[in-house]
C-alpha cells in the first residue's frame, strides 16, 4: 500500500503540536506496512525532508524563510486575510503545494491520497487522478458557513472524494447539511492521541493551590474570557484556585486586560504553546481543564481527551463536537455556553468533590483509551486506504 498524505499542518520539530495526530495516523500506517509520503509547507527552521522507516516528509519551500507564513495555523484562509504580507505570499503558496503533490504523485505512483482538511489539501488533490480521501477537522466546515464562493469550490472537492470523513459526528452532519452529491455519507473517524505520552501525567503532583488549565488558542470562539470571568467569581466565593492559560494567538492581549480588570491577574498564569512531550506534566499538575468554547466552532476537543488520559477532571460546554467527549455527569461536567457563573459552578463541583472528580476523570480515561489510541483510531483509516485502492485496481 503506497498513500500520499497531503496536509497544511504537520509537526515541524519533535514534540511539535501542529498536526501530530496526523503524524500519528502517518506512522500507525507505515508501521502496518504501508509506504507513507507527507507533503507539508515549511515553516522556519523546520527540516525540508525527513525519512524513517517506511515514512517520509517533504515541506515544501515556496517563499525566503522570513516569509513562509502560510500553514501551521489552523484556518489557512482567515490567516492570509488577516495578514497583507501572508496574502502575498498565498498563491506562491498554492503553486508550489500543488507543484510538489503532483511531483510526488508522479515518482510515488500512491494508491490513495489523504488529504486533511478539504481546503487547501482537498481542493489542491481533487485533480490528481489518484482515488483519494478528506478528511474534515473543523475549521474547514466553517469556511462552508462563511463563503458561498467556497460552497461552491467545495462541492467538486466532495464529490470525487472516494471518501469523506470527520472527526466528530457534529461534524459529520454538519458536513452533510452542508453539502449535497456525495457518494457516500460521511464516516466518523476520531483522531490518535498518544495514549502513553499523556498517560506519563498520572505521575504528576497537582498544583498547589488547585490549578484550573486552558490549553488552546487564544481567540474570542475558544471562551477564555469567560473561564476569567469563572475565576473572578470563585475568587468573590472565597475559593482558592489558579488558572494556567497555556496558548498563543490574537487575543491574549484582550484577555490580560480583562484579567487585571477583574482583579485577578495575581492568579492567572501565562504561557506559550509548550511541546507534546511536556503538556502531560500540565494535564497532570492541573486539577480541571476547562475547554469554553463559544457556539459551535469545536470540531471535538482533543485537549479534553489528552486532559483526562493524563489524569485532569475536564469541564466542557455543548459546542461542536465536545459533548461526544464529555458526557455530562460520566466523563466530564458541561457548562452552559457563555455563562461565567454556570462555569464557575460546574468547576467548583470538581474541586469540592473529590469523589465525583476521581469518578469522572477514571471513567472519562478508560473511553479515552478505547476511542482514541493510534491503534483504534488508524484501524477505519486503513480499512478505507484499502477499501478504495481495491476499488481501484477492479476497475
Amino acid at each position: 500500500m503506497r498513500i500520499l498524505v497531503v496536509a497544511h499542518n504537520y509537526p515541524r520539530f519533535l514534540g511539535d503540536p501542529a498536526g501530530a495526530y496526523i503524524a500519528r495516523l502517518a506512522r500507525a500506517a507505515a508501521t502496518a506496512g504501508a509506504t507513507v509520503q507527507v507533503i507539508a509547507p515549511h515553516s522556519a527552521a523546520a527540516r525540508e525532508d525527513e525519512e524513517t522507516d517506511h515514512l517520509r516528509v517533504h515541506r515544501f519551500r515556496y517563499a525566503p524563510e522570513s516569509l513562509e507564513r502560510v500553514g501551521y495555523r489552523g484556518d489557512v484562509s482567515r490567516s492570509a486575510l488577516l495578514s497583507p504580507l501572508t496574502l502575498a505570499t498565498l498563491p506562491a503558496y498554492l503553486l508550489r503545494f500543488r507543484s510538489a503533490i503532483r511531483r510526488h504523485a508522479t515518482t510515488g505512483n500512491p494508491q490513495v491520497v489523504h488529504a486533511h482538511w478539504w481546503f487547501p489539501a482537498g481542493w489542491l488533490v481533487s485533480g490528481l487522478g489518484v482515488p483519494y480521501i478528506v478528511t474534515c477537522h473543523g475549521s474547514d466546515v466553517r469556511l462552508l458557513e462563511r463563503s458561498a464562493v467556497l460552497r461552491r469550490v467545495s462541492r467538486a472537492v466532495f464529490r470525487g472524494a472516494g471518501a469523506v470523513t470527520a472527526v466528530s459526528r457534529f461534524l459529520a452532519a454538519d458536513l452533510e447539511r452542508q453539502t449535497d452529491g456525495l457518494r457516500r455519507p460521511v464516516a466518523v473517524t476520531p483522531m490518535p492521541v498518544d495514549v502513553e505520552l499523556f498517560s506519563r501525567g498520572l505521575a504528576t503532583p497537582k498544583a498547589t493551590p488547585p490549578r484550573l488549565l486552558y490549553a488552546g488558542n487564544l481567540v474570542p470562539n475558544k471562551g477564555v474570557d469567560v473561564l476569567l470571568r469563572a475565576v473572578a467569581v470563585l475568587r468573590q466565593r472565597g475559593t482558592t484556585c489558579r488558572v494556567k492559560i497555556l496558548g498563543e494567538g490574537p487575543a491574549r492581549s484582550d484577555l490580560e486586560r480583562l484579567a487585571r480588570a477583574l482583579g485577578i491577574d495575581d492568579h492567572v498564569e501565562w504561557s506559550d504553546f509548550v511541546p507534546q512531550d511536556r503538556m502531560p506534566a500540565e494535564y497532570g499538575a492541573s486539577m480541571v481543564t476547562v475547554l469554553p468554547t463559544r457556539g459551535q466552532a469545536e470540531g471535538l476537543g482533543l485537549v479534553l481527551v489528552e486532559a483526562l488520559l493524563a489524569g485532569s477532571a475536564v469541564v466542557g460546554t455543548p459546542a461542536g463536537g465536545i459533548p461526544e467527549v464529555v458526557q455530562d455527569g460520566a466523563t466530564g461536567l458541561l457548562a452552559r455556553d457563555g455563562d461565567p457563573n454556570d462555569l464557575a459552578d460546574k468547576i467548583l463541583r470538581l474541586l469540592s468533590d473529590p469523589g465525583l472528580r476521581d469518578r469522572l476523570t477514571s471513567t472519562g480515561r478508560a473511553r479515552a483509551m478505547e476511542t482514541y489510541s493510534s491503534t483504534a483510531a488508524a484501524r477505519g483509516f486503513l480499512e478505507l486506504y484499502h477499501a478504495l485502492a481495491d476499488d481501484r485496481s477492479a476497475s
